[in-house]
């Protein structure tokens, strides 16, 4: 069974008993260590081909910015991205009307941090620049909306 196909199917039953409304980081965290629970262990090969895969990487992370427009936003999300040794992989940033939106991926497979960590620290700056952040694993992302 591909990632992708397993990541929804345990994210659908986790909403399924707890019901939509639960907050979607408990939901994160809980699929996340199911999964670490039935994941096989990758070799090498294996996880070099992951990371090109269309279902999306546990070693990326897709990073969602909106708020209103201001200098600084694009250095500050950047900063902590580099402070961490994460590679920007894709980013596309628009502002519309005053409205800033970007969305970046980012190679995790360097972090000198964990996911949760990290997420936290982008959730703290964005705070700072007064813009919402928000960060997900690429393969859950892509499973949780498939929703």
């Amino acid at each position: 069974m591909a990632n992708e196909d397993l990541i929804y199917r345990i994210t659908r039953a986790v909403y399924d008993r707890l019901g939509n409304t639960v907050n979607d980081t408990t939901v994160e965290q809980l699929v996340t260590d199911i999964y670490k629970q039935v994941e096989k262990p990758a070799s090498v090969g294996d996880t070099a081909a992951r990371l090109d895969s269309t279902e999306g990487s546990a070693a990326r992370m897709v990073i969602s910015v909106f708020g209103l427009d201001h200098p600084g936003i694009v250095a500050g999300v950047s900063q902590i991205l580099a402070d961490a040794s994460c590679s920007i992989i894709d980013i596309n940033q628009t502002v519309v009307q005053g409205k800033f939106a970007m969305v970046i991926i980012a190679d995790t497979t360097r972090a000198r941090e964990s996911t949760a960590e990290l997420k936290d620290r982008l959730r703290s700056e964005g705070e700072n620049l007064g813009v919402r952040i928000y960060a997900q694993r690429e393969d859950l992302f892509n499973a949780m909306h498939r929703i």
